[in-house]
């Protein structure tokens, strides 16, 4: 049978033979024919420069006479070849028409059993996948609407079944509460399944540490030991301070927030910062605060948002991100996520996204 992906014929039947035979595509006889599709018949192997003798010592065998026919498909592409080695009578009209027949449906057998296969393994990927969907929709936070003054409005949407976003929030016991806002590098199974890793030891590290500087080196070092290079994390660290007006943060390769005053004055707040997680051991990363008063609106979001696309290539862009929410600065918190959302809708216009996008909104 054509190994397509390969490049090479693997033997499923051959007769009196318990050594697997594996060529590549126009290798030898049968190399030769699934190349070509056409029919191959030699009366003297050793006398034809296409024949391959390396596997009669292997096997045992020696071959005299080769008739060698393709296997053809309901499209007509070759999916194996038929060979028959050392005949005791020569091949009449009838056994022409005998093989042809017995190569249509081997042909047809060999497709059904492979559409078969394909749909089989489908549906179970389509299952695992289902699973893991469901998985990530649970490690989604219970966000409240309002913490301690603080309106909070979020939503995370994924361009494929699975995603690389990480959303977290963290209650504290003195009022104050922390959200934590990532992007894994690369998109799809693979980013998911460092985002799922990424979630358990974020909830384990806040439960047991209460400064964000000590959690965010913890977490870097150990990503930095679990996964491969070229892998690694922006994160975004916000401890909120509703009592005194202002927050914390440890931006970590991430997109700088947007903070918009009540008087409508945007800033991108890009002071401090650091690599993202897990590219370099050892590092050290420290805290920046901001002053809020009320009214204020900050944003924090992953470059789903900012870098969204349409059918004309160009990007959504943080420009566009700080009209919209000084714009919408009076409403609630979920009226200003609502237009956010609404813009982007509007501005992609159908076009399909190529990557996760994340946002919190937070109203003081």
């Amino acid at each position: 049978m054509v190994e397509r992906a390969k490049g090479q014929l693997r033997s499923i039947v051959a007769q009196d033979v318990e050594t697997e035979i594996v060529l590549p595509v126009g290798k030898g006889i049968a190399g030769a024919v699934a190349a070509t599709g056409q029919v191959i018949d030699i009366p003297d192997a050793y006398a034809d420069s296409r024949f391959d003798p390396q596997f009669d010592p292997i096997l045992g065998y020696r071959t005299n006479d080769i008739y060698c026919m393709p296997i053809i498909n309901r499209e007509g592409v070759v999916v194996g070849v038929l060979e028959l080695l050392n005949r005791a009578k020569p091949l009449d009209t009838d056994d022409f028409e005998f093989l042809s027949g017995v190569s249509v449906h081997v042909g047809l057998a060999v497709e059904n059993a492979w559409l078969h296969r394909e749909m089989v393994e489908k549906r179970k990927f389509e299952r695992e996948l289902d699973l893991a969907r469901e998985i990530q929709r649970n490690f989604y936070p219970n966000l409240p609407e309002t913490y301690e003054g603080v309106e909070i409005a979020a939503s995370s949407d994924m361009c494929e079944a699975v995603g690389g976003d990480y959303l977290d929030y963290f209650p504290q016991s003195d009022g104050r509460f922390i959200i934590m806002l990532g992007d894994v590098s690369g998109k799809g199974i693979g980013a998911a399944l460092v985002m799922t890793s990424l979630h358990a030891t974020c909830r384990a590290l806040i439960r047991h540490i209460h400064s964000i500087e000590k959690v965010a080196g913890i977490l870097n070092d150990t990503l930095v030991e679990t996964t491969g290079p070229g892998i690694f994390v922006t994160l975004m660290f916000i401890l909120v301070d509703p009592k005194d007006h202002r927050f914390h943060y440890i931006c970590a390769g991430h997109n700088p927030p947007l903070h918009v005053d009540a008087s409508g004055k945007a800033v991108y707040i890009e002071k401090g910062g650091g690599p993202p997680v897990g590219l370099f051991a050892h590092l050290s990363y420290s805290r920046e605060i901001v002053e809020v008063e009320k009214g204020s609106v900050v944003v924090i979001y992953t470059d789903g948002v900012s870098e969204a696309e349409n059918s004309e290539s160009d990007q959504f862009g943080v420009e566009r991100l700080s009209e919209v929410v000084q714009k919408h600065r009076t409403e609630s918190a979920a009226g200003i996520h609502a237009g956010i959302r609404a813009a982007l809708s509007e501005f992609v216009h159908g076009f399909a996204a190529s990557d996760d996008s994340t946002m919190i909104v937070l109203k003081f």
